[in-house]
């Protein structure tokens, strides 16, 4: 035993040669894991002290990094490292990006610290990773890292500033990549919450998120450009975006997995002139789109498949694509505060249809269909009727001018087949009609003996009705100006038959 503990003290005394008191301090909280506060030292601790401390051969089992209101001079360079202890830094400022890319850890946090930057590409950690109330004046790169825990960034400031991501598609427009998580998979969850902010792009591209994706209250900013960046992103649990969350940029979302909740209520999106919000191709359980205020661009649901959508008619954005969104439910429900129930709006079907006709790119069939088939699926077949009825008067403005001359006529005569009882009062106007001609001007008899007692009235039915014969046209004959009436009957009436069975025959193929 006192072998074994002499040995410690001679790697100790050997560690110690040549080092400050700081260090030193650092090296003896090391060797024991214990935490070390150089509050009262105003010496810095160079970086690459902790380097050699961190991947030294020899390492007693309970060692472990836990350094507080430290000053780190230079570059913290562990690219290709194996770090086997625990590392965690609080109330510390670096004056150089700690650089950890392709390093094997088992944890990494900072707490309250400042830092230019953080390099942590391919980075792999056992458990979490943790950046809480860091301010981080240059890129957070974690480009295919694998958390094997969650990643907290709560309350972190992040800015764009200093070195640059060196994918230059992530840049793109604005300031630049404020955190480049591209590929990354994190197992558990990831937080930004509680104060987030982020000058430049969020860029997560094809990132897996095993938990929960948390940006509640977290604020993004980057004029002219892309805010959020999470295109073909997988998150298992829901991503939200709720009370107070604002983003000064475009938020893409294209191609999105997301296995429960999409949420953005009480949210604040803004656009770069591109898509405020850009859910094209993405899928989840349900989508909350009760914003704060409607979002100041356009806002693309094209492709999107969803169970449900909770939305606010106050809310509704200017532009809305909503071509090839399928749903199977659509309620509206006003924004609420955390932790209280929305309540629900009535929705008239008017204001639906309003919601459809936001496209800037003009009219497509599908979403009329989609929102008829929720209707149908409700069991409100009238306003589902009025849905596929304004489809069709939407869709005869695209057409040349004899397919909107036939368009107008089919609606007037039978809505389109969805209002088939227009038939029936159309052929009553036209009975009228011919009873008040057969009675001012009588027809005549074309057989006097055979002739049936003249009735004004089943003479103008029996000419309106092509194919059941009363026996009143074959054997009367209208005189003078009656004949064109009568011809105007035997024309309606074939008229108003073959756009009834039309429509008819629209409303059973549906």
């Amino acid at each position: 035993m006192a072998d074994v503990e002499g040995r410690g003290w001679s790697r100790l005394s050997k560690r110690m040669r040549g080092l400050t008191g700081a260090e030193r301090r650092v090296t003896v909280g090391f060797e024991r894991g214990e935490p070390v506060d150089l509050r009262d030292l105003a010496e810095p601790v160079r970086a690459g002290v902790l380097a050699d401390l961190l991947t030294g051969c020899e390492r007693p089992g309970r060692a472990a990094l836990r350094l507080r209101n430290a000053r780190i001079e230079g570059r913290l360079d562990l690219r290709n490292a194996e770090v086997a202890v625990p590392v965690r830094f609080a109330d510390s400022t670096f004056t150089d990006t700690p650089c950890l890319d392709d390093a094997r850890a088992a944890s990494l946090l900072f707490t309250d610290c400042v830092l230019p930057g953080l390099r942590a590409r391919l980075l792999e950690l056992r458990g979490d990773l943790v950046l809480r109330g860091c301010a981080v004046t240059g890129p957070v790169d974690l480009r295919d890292a694998r958390v094997g825990g969650t990643v907290n960034l709560d309350g972190a400031r992040l800015a764009a500033a200093g070195e640059a991501v060196d994918e230059t598609r992530a840049a793109g427009r604005g300031a630049g990549v404020a955190l480049a998580g591209a590929r990354m998979t994190v197992t558990g969850n990831l937080h930004a919450r509680g104060g987030f902010t982020a000058v430049g792009q969020v860029w997560l591209g094809g990132a897996t998120i095993g938990g929960t994706a948390d940006f509640d209250g977290a604020v993004i900013s980057n004029p002219g450009g892309l805010s959020l960046s999470a295109d073909r992103l997988t998150v298992g649990g829901s991503l939200t975006a709720r009370y107070g969350f604002r983003a000064d940029g475009d938020v893409i979302l294209i191609h999105a997995q997301v296995g429960s909740q999409l949420n953005f209520t009480n949210a604040r999106l803004g656009s770069s002139g591109f898509s405020a919000l850009h859910l094209g191709g993405a899928r989840a359980g349900t989508l909350w789109l009760n914003f704060a205020e409607p979002p100041d661009g356009r806002v693309r649901l094209s492709g999107l498949t969803v169970d449900s959508i909770f939305d606010d008619p106050a809310t509704w954005s200017a532009e809305l694509d909503l071509i090839g969104c399928t749903y199977r439910l659509i309620v509206a429900r006003l924004p609420s505060a955390p932790d209280e129930p929305s309540p629900t709006v009535q929705v008239e079907v008017g204001q639906r249809l309003d919601w459809l006709t936001r496209s800037p790119d003009g009219y497509a069939p599908q979403p009329y269909e989609q929102l008829a088939d929720f209707y149908r699926r409700n069991g409100q077949d009238p306003e589902a009727r009025r849905v596929l009825l304004a489809k069709q008067r939407r869709r005869r403005a695209t057409l040349r001018w004899p397919g909107r001359l036939a368009g107008y006529a089919l609606d007037g005569l039978v809505g389109y087949g969805y209002r088939t009882w227009l038939a029936g009062l159309w052929l009553v106007v036209f009975w009228a009609v011919g009873t008040a001609t057969f009675v001012a001007r009588p027809p005549q008899p074309r057989n006097p003996a055979e002739a049936p007692t003249p009735d004004a009235a089943l003479q103008a039915l029996d000419l309106l009705l092509p194919i059941i014969n009363l026996g009143h046209d074959g054997a009367w004959k209208p005189a003078g100006w009656s004949q064109y009436v009568a011809a105007a009957l035997v024309i309606a009436g074939w008229v108003l038959t073959t756009a009834a069975v039309a429509g008819l025959t629209r409303l059973f193929n549906r």
